[in-house]
């Protein structure tokens, strides 16, 4: 639910990076604006589903520290 009531700043919170990138990069590299772009967004969401969209109450008792023991320690969970 937080998710979808923050929906409108989260977007532009999104779109602000894209349309700095394309302003300032996208003028002479186009395809480098749109990857880093790409990049930009594909972390941005990984970041605000595993920070907004995880309950701190999932159950532990199964997961200590809510990660399960096979995650690797080098992925951010």
């Amino acid at each position: 639910m937080t998710l979808l009531f923050l929906s409108p700043l989260l977007w532009i919170a999104a779109a602000v990076p894209w349309a700095i990138l394309l302003n300032t990069l996208g003028r002479r590299h186009r395809g480098a604006a749109l990857a880093a772009g790409l990049i930009f967004t594909l972390w941005f969401t990984w970041f605000l589903i595993t920070w907004l969209g995880m309950p701190d109450f999932y159950p532990a008792p199964l997961c200590p520290a809510n990660v399960p023991p096979w995650w690797p320690g080098f992925i951010p969970a």
